[in-house]
């Protein structure tokens, strides 16, 4: 296989996660819109969003920055670009302030 072909192949995987991780982002931004509504109506928020603590759901949350923050820094050489970075460090952070 070639540089240029393992490159495509590494972009082809960095996309694939990224839209995953989108895609898990916007059901927790779902989330958080159902919960705010429910709150500001005087409701039980978690009752009414049907909503677990954090536990196992938070984990694979945490699960999934850890792989992408991982696939970023995996990928940085072969792209350089300067979105790529600062996206892996702002995860870096959020992951940090979680803890």
């Amino acid at each position: 296989m070639s540089g240029r072909d393992e490159d495509s192949r590494r972009c082809a995987n960095v996309c694939q996660l990224m839209k995953r991780n989108i895609h898990h982002i916007g059901r927790l931004l779902e989330e958080q819109a159902c919960l705010a509504d429910s709150l500001l109506e005087g409701g039980d928020a978690l009752t009414a969003c049907g909503c677990a603590p954090a536990g196992a759901q938070g984990q694979a949350l945490r699960e999934a920055l850890l792989e992408t923050i991982q696939t970023l820094e995996e990928s940085k050489k072969a792209f350089k670009s300067k979105q790529l970075e600062a996206l892996r460090k702002k995860l870096i952070r959020v992951l940090a302030q979680a803890d």
